[in-house]
């Protein structure tokens, strides 16, 4: 799963797209060179909320990005990103540094990182006019919540 995780970073996410003028996630294919990406596999379903939890409980400074992926997708995306939702709610309502991001293709993957982190990097993109095909819904649902969250919880 690793190697998996791995040329997807290389093949699309590190990938410049020629209308945006942007890679789909700029730091992706550093922290995966930098030994700051982590990844575990789990089983089924219900290993993936428990390693989730387990991971968010043990996140060091070691590691900026960790990926908790089932490889066999059981549920459908819009109850991982509800699930997902809930966790940063109560991480934000607990002062946390911490937020969950969602994502499935043939494999669900739940994304661990420091919100302080992840608003800072979104900041420096925003600077670089990375949102600038988003829609401002999107942007908002997206982004703002997220900093407002942190701007008004424990920054």
């Amino acid at each position: 799963m690793r190697e998996l995780i791995e040329n997807w970073v290389h093949t699309d996410l590190s990938v410049v797209d020629k209308d945006a003028g942007f890679a789909p996630c700029p730091f992706a294919k550093k922290a995966l060179h930098d030994g700051k990406l982590k990844v575990v596999e789990c089983l089924d379903q219900e290993d993936l909320w428990k390693t989730v939890v387990a991971q968010c409980k043990k996140l060091t400074s070691k590691h900026s990005v960790v990926i908790c992926v089932e490889e066999n997708a059981e549920q459908p995306y819009d109850q991982v990103e509800a699930a997902c939702v809930v966790m940063n709610e109560w991480f934000a309502a607990n002062k946390i540094d911490l937020w969950l991001l969602a994502f499935q293709t043939d494999f669900t993957m739940v994304f661990i990182q420091r919100l302080s982190e992840l608003d800072e990097a979104s900041k420096k993109l925003e600077k670089m006019g990375y949102y600038e095909n988003y829609t401002k819904e999107d942007f908002i649902t997206l982004i703002l919540t997220r900093r407002r969250k942190r701007e008004n919880g424990w920054s």
